[in-house]
């Protein structure tokens, strides 16, 4: 098969579309034939060696395609059934987190296109039957490539950490990237009043067709906590979705209403800057700070739901060969991509 293959840490040039030995399916996997894989900031900061990888990998892990094989032990799916995977190539299905269903933190999960020569970027993919949700009748498009990582993901941090109720306010932070327009699609979903912030002038208008309430436009770097309490009426956002991380954490707590919660989701520097905790006034506004990680399979399943039903559309705004796998890397690494960017196989040689 033809797979992109990274052999070492550095930049998108180490990544190569080459062959590669097809995967033979273990015991409880299938084996998939990639239709399309999202293209992700994590493959990125694996490939930089800014995340742990087992090189040389395949990366790339929002994955859809068509069963063309099984393993011994699979039951639930069949040759010919189109599926989306859920991020990780297999979990234990055994440990305290996989049995209260919160999977995505088993001590035992193997990330897909982490380790070794089996991920998304390529034609062929062996993923664990636990790890893949079969894609409802009536969805055709390959951008259900990334409904768990980037939809999946923001359903997690909004309805099942933060609690978001109908009425509150949400901000989104780094609305302007693959995941935070889809945090403004739900969040509008489930009744909420959005404000987004984005440093891109280039995206506050898809970030306003998105659904956004209120865009707070500001400089990388600049503290917008007085601009979204001047739009919120001083009272602040019931939650707030942090997408960015450690740089824009100090303005995103400040911005936290009374009985508020903030969710950590992204972080998208190697080594984080400390942060300093004002435990004072957080104790007296009595907020919460929360995290969310990733995406369980029933979460992934009910986001194709929520997709059959029009009520969340995927925005992929770059489709690419996978021979240009380096150059998707490139418009990640520039800060410029809006919404996702996905990779399909090609015959390059």
């Amino acid at each position: 098969m033809k797979a992109v293959v990274a052999t070492e840490t550095g930049p998108p040039s180490v990544m190569n579309w080459t062959d590669a030995e097809p995967p033979k399916p273990a015991h409880d996997e299938c084996v998939v034939r990639v239709e399309a894989c999202g293209a992700c900031m994590h493959e990125v900061l694996v490939r930089r060696g800014q995340m742990p990888g087992t090189f040389p990998i395949i990366p790339g892990h929002e994955v859809v395609g068509e069963v063309v094989e099984v393993g011994a032990d699979v039951v639930d799916f069949a040759v010919g059934d189109r599926v989306v995977s859920n991020q990780r190539q297999r979990v234990c299905g055994k440990c305290r987190e996989c049995r209260m269903g919160r999977e995505t933190r088993c001590p035992r999960k193997v990330f897909l296109g982490d380790i070794g020569l089996n991920g998304g970027y390529a034609e062929l993919v062996a993923v664990s039957d636990g790890s893949l949700v079969k894609v409802p009748p009536g969805i055709t498009s390959p951008h259900v490539a990334i409904a768990s990582c980037a939809i999946g993901t923001q359903l997690n941090a909004l309805r099942d950490v933060a609690g978001l109720e109908l009425g509150e306010t949400v901000l989104v932070t780094g609305a302007g990237g693959g995941v935070g327009l889809h945090a403004i699609q739900l969040a509008k979903a489930m009744g909420a009043r959005v404000v987004a912030q984005t440093t891109s002038p280039g995206k506050v208008e898809v970030v306003r067709e998105a659904g956004a309430d209120e865009i707070v436009l500001v400089e990388r770097g600049a503290d917008y906590s007085a601009d979204v309490m001047d739009v919120t009426g001083g009272r602040g956002c019931d939650v707030v979705l942090e997408n960015v991380g450690a740089a824009s954490f100090v303005s995103s707590v400040q911005t936290v209403a009374l009985h508020g919660r903030l969710v950590l989701v992204g972080e998208v520097q190697k080594t984080p800057p400390r942060v300093e905790a004002d435990l004072v006034g957080w104790r007296r506004r009595d907020i919460s700070i929360r995290s969310a990680a990733s995406t369980t399979r029933r979460q992934l399943e009910d986001v194709l739901t929520l997709m059959q039903r029009g009520v969340v559309t995927p925005v992929v705004t770059d489709v690419l060969p996978m021979s240009e796998a380096p150059r998707a890397h490139e418009i990640l690494e520039s800060g410029s991509a809006t919404g996702r960017i996905l990779l399909v196989p090609d015959t390059a040689g």
